[in-house]
């Protein structure tokens, strides 16, 4: 008989573009920097849209830590990703053949 093997963390749901659902993610499953991070981030851009009364700068930051976040809730991801960071600042972006364009992602991603 053979003892079953611990799995490791799972991949969570997506989390919805919103800031108390990326920050349930990050808090779950990132850094503490990281969601220190977030928080100071997204406090800047609450304090930007309020002082431009403007929410773009804070509709900009949810999505560009939305990304971060769906990282975050797969381990498998989150390391493809760092590995993907690492090969960029090593050897540069992509050609840009194969990069996404901004409506290839809000087609895939709805955002």
């Amino acid at each position: 008989m053979s003892v079953p093997q611990a799995e490791g963390p799972s991949a969570l749901d997506r989390p919805a573009c919103t800031p108390s659902a990326i920050r349930a993610v990050l808090a779950l499953n990132a850094t503490p920097a990281v969601l220190a991070r977030y928080d100071q981030e997204l406090d800047a851009a609450f304090e930007q849209a309020r002082h431009d009364r403007d929410l773009t700068p804070l509709m900009q930051a949810v999505r560009r830590w939305w990304f971060e976040a769906d990282v975050w809730r797969d381990p498998a991801a989150q390391h493809e990703f760092l590995a993907r960071l690492d090969q960029y600042l090593t050897e540069g972006p992509p050609p840009e053949e194969d990069c996404m364009t901004r409506e290839e992602i809000r087609a895939r991603y709805g955002v």
